[in-house]
């Protein structure tokens, strides 16, 4: 995608890789387009060079391939921005990778009960105001024992209502919101609500602000 690129902090704790500080730059400005509040980092990985130094360093920032679902953000952005010239932010409710949402939740309790899960903060309230929206698309997984999962959500929520900051998503019938990017073809209709959202609930409290 040109004049997209996307860059990550990884981190290797034991056995396991996190992946913080993840943004998608569009051309070169620094200024936030807006941010994205999602489960956990999946597929994107680094590779060669980079993955050596993370494993030297045990530490590495570096530009990443975009994955899908990074994908189907950036199909989000050109059909909601007339000017993309900024920064799309990713947040997470934990960050170690895993690909399977069901499986990610229950490594991020084990990690948590036995008190092996790094000290990773939420950003504070001033980083979110900087933020003119937030989508939140967390998925509909729910594991079982997932105690430190649901409070991950809660105190979520809560920073964005403290925030003021305008949020959308697509909700379930369980109220719970919707990844971004599904498999298979309801990734498109995904793609489609999430545009429709945007623009009946954003886009007109943001041209109020202009």
């Amino acid at each position: 995608m040109d004049n997209v690129k996307a860059f990550a902090t990884f981190q290797q704790i034991g056995e396991e890789v996190y992946r913080t500080n993840t943004f998608i730059q569009f051309g070169t400005s620094s200024q936030s387009l807006g941010a994205a509040v999602m489960l956990n980092p999946g597929s994107a990985s680094l590779k060669g060079e980079a993955k050596i130094k993370l494993i030297q360093t045990g530490a590495h920032t570096d530009e990443v391939a975009l994955d899908k679902t990074m994908k189907q953000l950036v199909k989000f952005m050109k059909r909601t921005h007339v000017k993309l010239q900024g920064r799309l932010y990713i947040y997470n409710l934990f960050y170690v990778k895993n690909t399977i949402g069901k499986e990610a939740i229950a490594l991020f309790e084990s990690l948590k009960s036995t008190g092996n899960y790094p000290t990773i903060t939420r950003p504070s309230l001033s980083e979110i105001q900087r933020h003119p929206w937030i989508l939140i698309g967390w998925g509909v997984e729910r594991g079982k024992n997932s105690s430190y999962y649901e409070l991950e959500k809660k105190k979520w929520l809560d920073l964005i209502l403290m925030s003021q900051i305008p949020y959308f998503g697509i909700l379930s019938k369980e109220n719970e919101y919707y990844h971004p990017n599904p498999k298979g073809p309801a990734n498109n209709v995904r793609l489609e609500q999430l545009i429709r959202a945007f623009k009946d609930e954003i886009e007109p409290l943001l041209i109020g602000k202009e």
